[in-house]
């Protein structure tokens, strides 16, 4: 499976794709990565990485988009941009994936025109992946592609977090909640409201509002909400996850000795690893006609390697199929309605 690297987007420089780009070979070698971006630069990359022979192929896109540009910007001025080359390349079918740690605004602006919607799909979403009290997972959506939502809109959402849930983190029978200021059916502002009614009357496992405490409890795996929240959320929840391991980092300092320090050290390493952005890799955007994964800008070499696992996992399970299956379940089941 073919899946293009934006080699010029992360923060930390192009050696740290190249290091993740490696990892992924290694560690699946099923996987042909194609590395995006200024060819120059990424083979200056790879000489200093000292390998015998080159694991990946690159296709050259001498333009960067910055995190400063807006997404419109980088439409019009910046059309041999690695973003915008990568995604000429899931157009052609020559990947089957995208995988960038660029502009979020810049990746999903340049999928939409490049790639279009899956049928039946009103708005693309970012879809975010939180551990939770249970030691599972749940995803949050939508986390920042869609600032203004109406209720149709978080409607798609949750059929979409639905069958992500369903298929990526195998629930057979995912728990929605639909994000709220209480769990009264009456409460919440008018979109809220008129997207309660909409999920209800679905199919879909859906268990009622909740409130922000039960995000991470366990009590859902799948929360909708508009962009707007979410992306306050995602930003509160990185921060957050950043302090608490700095104050369990310097609380633990004084306790690793004996056999306590064995335990506190184990017990370290799990806090790490599910606080740990890199450990979930990207956060893919749902409903384009094609499989985009957008890596955090800061991402480490391992963040890049599970952002493509992730990307490759997508592609496998077909995702795009089964939404555009469920929605086209969907709309027939609404016709029926209509005409009865």
């Amino acid at each position: 499976m073919r899946i293009a690297v934006d080699a010029m987007g992360a923060e930390r420089g192009i050696g740290i794709v190249v290091e993740g780009a490696i990892r992924v070979i290694q560690e699946a070698p099923q996987i042909e990565i194609i590395l995006v971006g200024d060819k120059d630069k990424i083979e200056e990359e790879i000489r200093l990485s000292h390998l015998k022979e080159v694991p990946f192929s690159m296709v050259h896109a001498p333009q960067i988009v910055e995190m400063t540009d807006s997404a419109t910007v980088s439409l019009k001025e910046k059309k041999n941009s690695s973003i915008a080359v990568a995604l000429n390349l899931l157009n052609k079918k020559k990947a089957e994936a995208l995988v960038s740690a660029g502009n979020t605004g810049a990746v999903m602006t340049t999928s939409l025109l490049k790639l279009g919607k899956l049928k039946g799909v009103k708005r693309p979403c970012l879809a975010a992946v939180f551990p939770t009290l249970n030691g599972k997972k749940v995803v949050l959506l939508d986390v920042g592609a869609n600032v203004d939502c109406r209720p149709y809109h978080l409607f798609q959402f949750a059929m979409m977090g639905s069958i992500y849930a369903y298929k990526i983190l195998h629930i057979r029978s995912p728990r929605v909640g639909l994000l709220s200021i209480g769990e009264e059916e009456n409460k919440g502002n008018d979109l809220v409201l008129q997207a309660f009614k909409l999920i209800k009357e679905s199919s879909l496992n859906f268990v009622g509002n909740i409130e922000g405490r039960d995000i991470t409890s366990g009590k859902v795996e799948v929360v909708v909400c508009d962009g707007f929240i979410g992306n306050i959320i995602l930003k509160f929840a990185e921060g957050f996850a950043k302090t608490v391991l700095s104050v369990i980092n310097e609380g633990a300092r004084s306790s690793l000795a004996g056999l306590g320090g064995i335990l506190s050290r184990r017990w370290l390493m799990q806090i790490n690893k599910n606080l740990d952005y890199a450990e979930y890799g990207g956060v893919p955007l749902l409903g384009v006609n094609g499989i985009c994964v957008i890596a955090h800008g800061a991402s480490s070499s391992k963040a890049i390697k599970n952002a493509v696992l992730e990307s490759f996992q997508f592609a496998r399970e077909k995702m795009n199929h089964h939404i555009e299956k469920v929605l086209a379940r969907n709309r027939e089941m609404e016709n029926e309605n209509e005409e009865n």
